[in-house]
Formats: structure tokens, C-alpha cells, sequence
């Protein structure tokens, strides 16, 4: 003990030494900058990879990995949906852009089109339903004769002649116009479009019937595992950038392209959090600066102090980048948080020096006064600061884990900083001594208000704890990671819409089981959970009723067969044959064309064609028109070669997704996947769902799970940090202040504002998330530092403490803290944006706690060091 009260000596002397030499001190500082910033810039390094945020010894994490490690071509996924106005031209779009990128192995190891798996052009039609299937089979019957000519003559000579033969229909009063109206008007498009050197497939859907597509013909879906690179703050971003470039290029009109998939929805959410903390960035800065100079109100010491802060950063991040080798998603966050508290250290050493300055007009001696007044105060503030930060270290929760290492450290290293390097710098500024009191004159009415009315003070703040604990009992945590990120940006707003399809959810549970018998039995129990609407394996894909509908194709296909076979009548036609033929097709038009509109539309379009004269359109109009046509000829050649399904016939394109295949001797792995029942997004049925599914069989991994178990995990870690850092604090402060009073004394404001903290985003519906749950050990960090500097008032024997310097440097401190994490609000991410709010009602609960709760604790303790 006697050590530690020789601290104030030896602080002291170190700040009177550093001040004498202060020219070797500052360049001592310079040099070791230089140092930093060179290692640095040649280490610094960001870990993006969110995986590795949590321990991976955790048993839901061993599970999810072993899953991972099954299936490889489902995690870290880019998904490009292509959404068209027609289901060719979503067709076409996919396509060509799926064939683009399998052409890029160094940029994707793995494309897949889920929707154009060879099994389902085969086995497609087996898994309508009766009443589908029979009007599917009619539209191929009654489009027969349409058919035949394609296949005989494909080319725009044998489309055209077929047109004509339609319109002849009409004319002969064989065929009402209306069937005709809507085919038309879908091939004017096709030909304006290629009038106008753009590619528009026809919409084969408009000729066969009045049914409009649905949202899943319309709708297409290419699967990309692209090449990540985690040293980047958007590890993907290559990746979607060579997707859109393509897309430029590629010229696919009439299809919508977006991206999403976990590896867009982790990079978007990076830029989000930069872009939005970049202008809250400058704008805290700037404040930052204004308040310092109000509280310090020279630029003599207000600079010194951001030289020390600018050292002491760089300091802190080759520390971090020499123990932890790279930075996190959380860790990163360590460069707010020093600047944020750190500046605390500055302020109460500026403003106790101009305290003393004013009293002693000696430079030297007002310096060794401030060093030997703070001592005590500013390193059991550093102490508990950096316990709090150090408290996270032995939690499971990796991210924030190495963010108390650093900031832990990063808090001595601030401490060390202020009494040697501060010194110096002011040393060498040298500013003028002080004219007034640096103190709150106005506060005296408030100091004794405190005092004689402390008993109601106490009662009501007694009161407001027991009502606020009752409303935070209310608290909620959002587990939801989707409520952290911007709902506007591309891939947030492409998952929101695709989850309105209840058959595309991202939050399934997934199980392995050893064979398919296991899987199966496993799959009917779940199946009777009420908390679960469907589940999966691939004997899913084994259609229901199939000899009935194999029949029906049967008879089908023998009806088409000479049709769909037919020899070629000859060989391909010129492209003057191909003229003559679009100028019959338009003078049959033309004899419509005053009762039709579409038909003198399309007569004048054809007209067009024939003006230009052109190969390159003829070109694309063959590629368009009967292009389009003969691929529709030939999933319906395939399709109508349905076969007898069995899982054993089932096709690796698909079963590669649904069995492991054996491996260095282990057996095959068979997938089941569990869909919920409900609304997953809504904490209570994700939960129950995951619950329900885990009690039947605990080896589950998947969205669910890990959602609720990584909630849970950072949850248990903060509550664990809270309390070895409330634990190590109290120890700190029993040993300085040596008795138990009073550092309950220093915890009970602090306890208070905790209180009032969750009630308040309680009332307002703020729920704790992985994101703003940091801003409470920052409460108690900073709490604490505000109380014991009150308390040390306190315990020197002075009263009247809202009046004095102290209080001016917490004040001004806790302002610029409220600033610089307070702009943070300002973030249009809402993850960070939620984490600014909590931080400026945390801050701003604990200032007032210890400004007005406080000092009425503390009254007694004044006086008693006093007499």
C-alpha cells in the first residue's frame, strides 16, 4: 500500500522529468511514431471473414463446419437473380451470363443454374400436378402443326410462312384474330428490337395461351462460389463487379439482374458501415476539435493533447497488428474507442493544468502540482478502463475477445502517454497561465441544491431504479442479423423479396444422416412437429403418381413424334428467299391491318426489316425468333422422354446436392433440410423451431441454430466480461480506495444509470443486437472513470465539486465522447446507426447519475476528509 501512495510522486517527478527534457522526449516520441507507422504500413491487415468471429470449438460451430466441409458448394455463395418480362428473355439472360462466368475458373470455382439442372428438363413434367400436366401436354398438342414447320423448315423462311398460313386462317374466317393479337404483338417486340440492335427472344408463352407466366417461369437463379479475398474490407467485391461488368456487356434487355447470397449481403454491409461511419467520422472530428478548444480554450494545449492522442493510436494499432496479426470486424472498432476515451485522459490533465496554472503562474511548478493532483485519479480511471476491455479477453466471442486485448491495451498505453509525452509537448507550446478560475461559477446553486435536498434525491433515484427495473424486464434482443443491415441496399432488398416465396427460406435446419433410410424415417418424425411445414431429401425428388403421368406423356409423344422428327425439306434459304418470304407475310398482314392493329404493326415492322436489308438483322432475328422456338422444341423433346424416377436414377447434377460422395474412405452422407412453419424472422417462432427440431435430434446445423446459438454465445460472453470487469474493477478500487463504502460509493450512480439505460431503449423499442450490446461495456468503462474522479474529489476533502475543474474536464470529456460516438447515429447502416443511440443514452444517463446521484453519496465522505 505504502507503494501505491508514493504514486502521486512518482508521476510527479516522471511528468517534471519529461518537461525538462522535453526536446529528447518528443523526439524520442517522433522516432518511435515513424516506427509505428512503418510497421504498420507493411502489416496492417483486416480479417474479414465473419466465420472466424466466434470460437470455433463451440459445439454448434463444430456442426455447422462439418456441414460446410459435406457440401462446399453452399457456403459462401454470390446469387444472381435475373428477373424477365418474358420467361425467354429470363432464359436468354441466364444463359448467356452462366456461360460467361463457367468460362472464369480464376474468379469462380463453382457456377450452377439450379433451374436448368439437365434431371428437371428430363423429369420436369412428372412433378405437375395431373391438371397442370394435362393442359401443359394440350397446348403441345394443339401447337402441332406450328411445330412442323419449324422443324422442317427452321429458319425465318419456314417462321414467316408459318405466320403467313396463320393470318391466311384469319382471312378465311378459320381462325377467330384473337388468338392471333397477342402472338403478334410478341413478335413486333422481337423485330423492333432487332431494328434497333438489341436482342429480345420471342415469348413463346404469348402463342400457346391466354395463361400468363408465373413468378418462377419469369424468374431465374444462377449459383457462384466466387474467389474471396479476406484482406479486402468487401472480400467479394471483384466477384460483383465482373457479374455487372458482364451484364453491361452482354446488352440483356428486358431481364433485371441483382445480386445477393451471403457473400454480397457480408460485402454491402461492410461498405454500408464504412460509407455511413465516413461522414459521421469528420463530422465528430470537427466537433471533437471545437469542444476541446471550449473546454481547454487554447490551442497551446488542445494540440499537444491530439499529438498525444495521434501517437498513442498508432501506438495501440501495431500493438494490435504485432499480438493479434490482423484486424476483425469488431476489433476494428478499437480506433473510435481509443480516440473516444482516451481523449478523457488529455482533458482532465489540460484542464487540471490550467486549474493549477491559474493558481501557480509557474509553468514548472503547475505542471509538477497537475501531475501529483491526478495521479491516483487518472490511473485507477486508466486501470478500470482497461479491466473492463481485458474482462472480454477469456470469452468465446472471438471478435471482441481481441477487441479487449487491444483497447485493453491501448488504455496504458494512453495512461503512459498523458503523464510523459503530454508534459513535454506542453513543455515546448508553453501556454500562458490562466486569468479565471477554470471552474463552473454557476454551478454553486446546483452544488447546494444537491446537498440539501440529497435525501429526496436518493429516495427518487432509489425509485426510478425499482420502476426502471421493472420495464427492463421487458428488454428484447434481436437476433435477427438481417435487422443490421441496410434494407435498401441490393442484396438485403433481393433476399427480402425472394423470402416472400415460401418455398425459398434461407433459415432451414440441416441434418446428415448416414443413409437414406435413416434420412427418411428422420424426415417422417419431423414432419409431425407442428413448428414444421416441410422437410427435405432427395427422395423428395421421386414424383408422386408417376405411371399415371407417364402415361398421359406417353401418349403424348407418340401423337408428336413424326412432327417433332420430320426431315428438313432443303437446305437452308438465302437471305433473299428469307425477304421474299417476309414481304408475303406482310402483304397478308397488310389486308388485316384496318380491322387489326397488331397486324398493321407488325406489317410495317417487317416492311422495316426489308428496307434495311440487312444480314446482322436477319441475323438476330433468326437467333430470336427461331432460336427461341427450336429450344422450347427441344426441352419439349426431353421432356416428353420422361422416364420412371427412383432415387437410384436420380442424377449427380442434382444428387450432388442431397449425398456427400464417399471420401478417404467414409461412407456417403445423406441431407435433410427442415422448413419452418410461420414467420422465421420473428425471434419466438425461429427459436421454438430450432428448439423443437434440436430435442429430436441434436447434431442439426443451419441458419436457425446458429442465429440463435451465436446469440446466445454473445449474450453469455457479455454477461461473463460484465462481470470478471465488475469484479477486477472492484478489486482495483478497494486496493486504492481502501474502503468498501466508497467504491460502492463509485458503482451504485453507475449501477443507476445501467437501469436507466435499458429502460430507456425499452420505451423506445431499441433492442439489444450484436452490434449495440458493445456500447454497455463502454458505459462501464467510461462510468467508472467519471465516478471515481468524484470520488477522489470527494475523498480529498473537497467540497462543492459540480464548481470545480474536475468537473469542467468530466463534463467536456463526456461531450466529446458523446460526439464522437453520438455521429454514429447519423449511419444509414442500422446496425451502427442502433449502437450510436445506445452509446449517447448510456453516456448521456451516466453524466447525469454522476452529476446529480453522486454527489450526494459522496457529501459525507467530503466532509469527513475535510475534518
Amino acid at each position: 500500500m505504502k507503494g501505491l501512495f508514493l504514486l502521486p510522486t512518482f508521476v510527479a517527478r516522471l511528468a517534471d522529468l519529461s518537461r525538462r527534457c522535453a526536446f529528447l522526449v518528443v523526439l524520442a516520441a517522433l522516432i518511435a511514431t515513424g516506427g509505428f507507422g512503418w510497421y504498420i504500413a507493411g502489416h496492417f491487415k483486416i480479417n474479414t471473414d465473419i466465420n472466424q468471429l466466434l470460437s470455433s470449438d463451440l459445439a454448434w460451430r463444430k456442426q455447422e463446419r462439418a456441414m460446410e466441409k459435406a457440401f462446399p458448394q453452399k457456403t459462401d455463395l454470390l446469387l444472381v437473380v435475373i428477373d424477365g418480362d418474358t420467361p425467354e428473355e429470363a432464359e436468354s439472360a441466364a444463359r448467356q451470363l452462366a456461360e460467361k462466368l463457367q468460362a472464369m475458373p480464376d474468379k469462380f470455382t463453382f457456377v450452377q443454374r439450379p433451374d436448368a439442372i439437365p434431371f428437371f428438363h428430363k423429369n420436369g413434367l412428372l412433378f405437375l400436378s395431373k391438371d397442370k400436366l394435362t393442359n401443359i401436354l394440350q397446348q403441345m398438342i394443339d401447337a402441332q402443326p406450328m411445330l412442323g414447320m419449324i422443324t422442317s423448315d427452321p429458319s425465318l423462311r419456314g417462321f414467316f410462312n408459318m405466320i403467313g398460313l396463320m393470318v391466311q386462317g384469319v382471312q378465311a374466317g378459320a381462325t377467330d384474330f384473337s388468338r392471333l393479337d397477342r402472338p403478334l404483338t410478341a413478335i413486333a417486340d422481337t423485330v423492333e428490337a432487332a431494328l434497333n440492335g438489341q436482342d429480345k427472344p420471342l415469348a413463346l408463352q404469348s402463342i400457346g395461351g391466354d395463361e400468363k407466366p408465373s413468378p418462377h417461369e419469369v424468374r431465374k437463379f444462377i449459383l457462384t462460389k466466387p474467389i474471396l479475398n479476406y484482406g479486402e474490407l468487401e472480400p467479394g467485391e471483384e466477384a460483383s463487379n465482373t457479374i455487372r461488368q458482364l451484364v453491361g456487356d452482354l446488352h440483356l434487355t428486358g431481364a433485371h439482374v441483382r445480386l445477393t447470397g451471403s457473400v454480397a449481403l457480408n460485402d454491402e454491409e461492410f461498405g454500408s458501415v464504412a460509407n455511413g461511419t465516413g461522414f459521421a467520422t469528420a463530422l465528430s472530428g470537427i466537433l471533437v476539435f471545437i469542444l476541446l478548444l471550449l473546454a481547454l480554450r487554447s490551442f497551446k494545449i488542445v494540440l499537444p493533447i491530439l499529438l498525444t492522442l495521434i501517437v498513442g493510436l498508432l501506438a495501440t494499432t501495431a500493438f494490435a497488428l504485432a499480438t493479434v496479426g490482423s484486424l476483425n470486424l469488431i476489433s476494428v472498432a478499437f480506433a473510435v474507442m481509443f480516440i473516444g476515451i482516451a481523449v478523457d485522459f488529455g482533458i482532465q490533465f489540460g484542464v487540471r493544468y490550467r486549474d493549477q496554472h491559474h493558481f501557480e503562474p509557474d509553468h514548472a511548478k503547475a505542471m509538477i502540482r497537475t501531475a501529483h493532483v491526478i495521479a491516483i485519479p487518472l490511473a485507477m480511471a486508466a486501470g478500470s478502463t482497461a479491466l473492463g476491455f481485458l474482462a472480454f479477453m477469456p470469452t468465446e466471442y472471438r471478435g471482441v475477445s481481441e477487441l479487449g486485448l487491444i483497447a485493453g491495451a491501448g488504455m496504458i498505453i494512453a495512461f503512459i502517454l498523458n503523464i510523459t509525452l503530454l508534459p513535454a509537448l506542453l513543455a515546448l507550446t508553453h501556454p500562458p497561465g490562466e486569468p479565471d478560475n477554470v471552474g463552473f461559477h454557476w454551478a454553486a446553486p446546483i452544488d447546494a441544491f444537491l446537498v440539501s435536498h440529497r435525501r429526496k434525491i436518493l429516495i427518487a433515484a432509489i425509485g426510478l431504479a425499482l420502476t426502471g427495473l421493472l420495464i427492463a424486464s421487458h428488454l428484447r434482443f434481436d437476433f435477427d442479423p438481417l435487422d443490421l443491415k441496410d434494407p435498401h441496399t441490393e442484396s438485403v432488398s433481393t433476399l427480402l423479396d425472394l423470402m416472400k416465396d415460401p418455398d425459398f427460406s434461407p433459415y432451414t435446419i440441416d441434418i446428415l444422416r448416414p443413409s437414406l433410410k435413416d434420412a427418411q424415417e428422420l424426415a417422417s418424425q419431423l414432419e409431425k412437429l407442428p413448428v414444421v411445414d416441410h422437410v427435405m431429401t432427395l427422395a423428395s425428388f421421386v414424383p408422386e403418381d408417376q405411371d399415371a403421368k407417364l402415361a398421359m406423356i406417353a401418349d403424348t409423344k407418340q401423337l408428336l413424334d413424326p412432327t417433332l422428327n420430320l426431315p428438313l425439306a432443303g437446305p437452308p434459304p438465302t437471305d433473299d428467299e428469307v425477304f421474299v418470304s417476309l414481304g408475303k407475310t406482310a402483304n397478308n398482314l397488310r389486308a388485316l391491318a384496318g380491322k387489326y392493329p397488331a397486324a398493321a404493326r407488325l406489317a410495317k415492322d417487317l416492311d422495316d426489316v426489308m428496307a434495311r436489308h440487312s444480314p446482322e438483322i436477319l441475323q438476330r432475328l433468326q437467333q430470336n425468333l427461331v432460336g427461341a422456338m427450336q429450344m422450347q422444341l427441344e426441352m419439349m423433346k426431353q421432356g416428353l422422354g420422361a422416364e420412371h424416377v427412383t432415387t437410384d436414377a436420380i442424377t449427380d447434377d442434382l444428387r450432388r446436392d442431397w449425398v456427400t460422395p464417399p471420401n478417404n474412405g467414409e461412407a456417403a452422407q445423406y441431407l435433410i433440410q427442415v422448413y419452418p412453419k410461420g414467420n422465421a424472422r420473428d425471434h419466438v417462432t425461429l427459436l421454438t423451431f430450432a428448439d423443437a427440431v434440436r430435442d429430436l435430434t441434436p447434431d442439426a446445423s443451419g441458419a436457425p441454430i446458429s442465429i440463435t446459438e451465436s446469440g446466445a454465445t454473445v449474450m453469455g460472453s457479455f454477461l461473463h466480461a460484465g462481470i470478471y470487469a465488475l469484479i477486477a474493477i472492484g478489486l482495483l478500487a478497494l486496493f486504492i480506495l481502501r474502503r468498501i463504502c466508497d467504491v460502492l460509493l463509485m458503482l451504485m450512480p453507475l449501477a443507476l444509470a445501467g437501469i436507466l439505460t435499458l429502460t430507456t431503449i425499452t420505451l423506445i423499442d431499441l433492442p439489444l443486437n450484436f452490434a449495440n450490446v458493445i456500447a454497455l461495456p463502454l458505459l462501464l468503462s467510461l462510468g467508472v472513470s467519471y465516478a471515481i474522479y468524484f470520488v477522489s474529489y470527494a475523498r480529498a476533502g473537497l467540497t462543492n465539486p459540480l464548481q470545480s475543474s474536475m468537473a469542467r474536464a468530466v463534463l467536456f470529456s463526456a461531450a466529446t465522447v458523446l460526439v464522437a460516438f453520438g455521429s454514429l447515429a447519423l449511419s444509414s447502416h442500422p446496425g451502427t446507426a442502433g449502437m450510436g443511440v445506445l452509446l449517447v443514452i448510456a453516456l448521456l444517463w451516466s453524466v447525469v447519475c454522476t452529476f446529480f446521484v453522486l454527489p450526494t453519496l459522496t457529501f459525507k465522505l467530503a466532509a469527513k476528509s475535510q475534518a
